[in-house]
């Protein structure tokens, strides 16, 4: 009953503050971006930009640059502004953060471990909220979804105790027509229900990551079933190729995947013919080499946010990898190609029921645990977990317990883990970091 009521409270909450008239406006004035032709989203994409360093130049780390420039000469200046990444804001939050990286009451957080283990917030904008809504509504109606229609939800939500053994695994979110399941709930005890009660939901669209719709796909498989849903909207993981063949045949359906980061700098779209898409609208992106010169080749991703006004991001560059795809789309629509992102690869990683976790999924453990440098996850026998920590000096037996109790309630309730502290998480010969090791094969 406690759960129930935290969820008609928290997505009914969220439901009001994103899902309004005001967002149906935003999503109306992105729509008609689409039929731009490129010249014109050039223009539109210099004035955001224009806004942005605007407001960037006021953040101590840029002050230096002034604010003497004009909108036509925003492309330009943007070179003047060096590359950053996530350990650049950890390393001197008081240069790249708003008010000395305090949060204005108006403001949100948007917090984030991300695959390099390492815990980042970022302050939002309640503008930008709004704005990712619209642009992530945008994508839903590239497949023609709409108001009336129903979407199915399998990814992160804690809709259900992470220890519960009965039904229900799920929570109908009445007021968006959307049936959140539990992820954690995917395993062989429990999969029937899922199953029947996402059948009875006939969604039009089911938003899940790549491993969970995949995850699902095997069960089915395994029952000799299948589950018609017109379209499948992945994201937050790579997709390879096994797990887009066997989801596209247990659900007969369109795959399309979204490209995003919890950062919003970039915002990626796979469109009906199978396109990746940058929005242009959403930010202004690069693909770097190691030098930080842009590449025609497979490089680095660089974002500046554009609606992010709170705490706009200038050049940060990602460890994810792609390069630019030249052409033009059947879709008609002017927005820049790319080919499919990759770059953070982990090793998958069982829970305490044979099935693998979502790397996704392990970023919640870490929610709200400060005071770490780097982190890895590492299994080392059945049900077994490490995590591996590079503590700061401010690390404490307190951000120990929250860390193994985000585990057990956002994660796994029955997989052992041991936090290990040590001074140094190597990278592998190539110089990569793999966040998540598996040790037991």
């Amino acid at each position: 009953m406690k759960t129930v009521v935290h969820n008609e409270l928290h997505f009914g909450g969220r439901s009001l503050l994103r899902e309004n008239a005001y967002t149906r406006l935003l999503l109306q004035r992105l729509r008609r971006h689409e039929s731009m032709p490129a010249e014109q989203l050039q223009e539109l994409g210099r004035q955001y930009l224009y806004r942005s360093l605007q407001r960037a130049v006021r953040l101590p780390a840029y002050r230096a640059l002034g604010r003497d420039f004009a909108a036509h000469e925003a492309e330009q200046v943007l070179r003047a502004f060096p590359l950053v990444d996530k350990m650049t804001l950890l390393r001197a939050p008081e240069l790249y953060y708003p008010h000395g990286g305090r949060r204005l009451p108006w403001q949100s957080v948007g917090k984030t471990s991300g695959t390099t283990g390492t815990p980042l917030s970022v302050v939002r904008s309640c503008q930008s909220v709004l704005m990712e809504q619209a642009f992530i509504r945008r994508h839903w109606a590239w497949a023609g979804f709409g108001p009336g229609l129903t979407r199915a939800t399998l990814r992160g939500d804690m809709v259900a105790d992470v220890a519960q053994t009965r039904p229900p695994f799920w929570f109908w979110n009445r007021y968006e027509r959307q049936l959140l399941l539990s992820a954690r709930h995917l395993s062989e005890p429990y999969i029937d229900a899922i199953m029947a009660r996402l059948a009875q939901a006939r969604p039009y669209l089911l938003q899940a990551y790549p491993s969970t719709a995949y995850t699902l796909a095997l069960y089915l498989a395994k029952r000799g079933r299948r589950l018609p849903i017109p379209y499948v909207f992945t994201a937050s993981e790579p997709m390879y190729p096994h797990q887009r063949e066997l989801i596209l045949d247990r659900f007969g359906c369109r795959i399309m995947d979204m490209y995003g980061m919890a950062e919003r700098v970039a915002f990626a779209t796979e469109c009906e013919y199978g396109a990746l898409h940058v929005n242009p609208d959403y930010g202004h992106v690069e693909i770097v080499d190691e030098r930080g010169r842009p590449t025609a080749d497979v490089g680095f991703v660089v974002g500046t946010s554009y609606h992010n006004l709170a705490m706009p991001l200038v050049r940060y560059r990602l460890s994810d990898r792609t390069r630019w795809k030249p052409g033009r789309c059947a879709c008609g629509r002017a927005f820049p190609m790319i080919e499919p992102v990759s770059g953070k690869f982990e090793d998958a990683i069982t829970g305490s029921d044979g099935q693998a976790v979502s790397p996704s999924v392990l970023t919640f453990a870490f929610k709200g645990v400060e005071h770490i440098d780097k982190s890895q996850v590492a299994q080392v026998g059945a049900a077994q977990w490490e995590i591996r920590l590079v503590p700061d000096v401010r690390f404490s037996e307190l951000d120990r317990e929250k860390l193994l109790r985000n585990v057990r309630q956002l994660v796994d309730a029955h997989v052992a883990v041991r936090v290990v502290l040590t001074s140094e998480l190597p990278n592998t010969a190539m110089g990569k970091f793999r966040w998540v090791v598996n040790e037991m094969r």
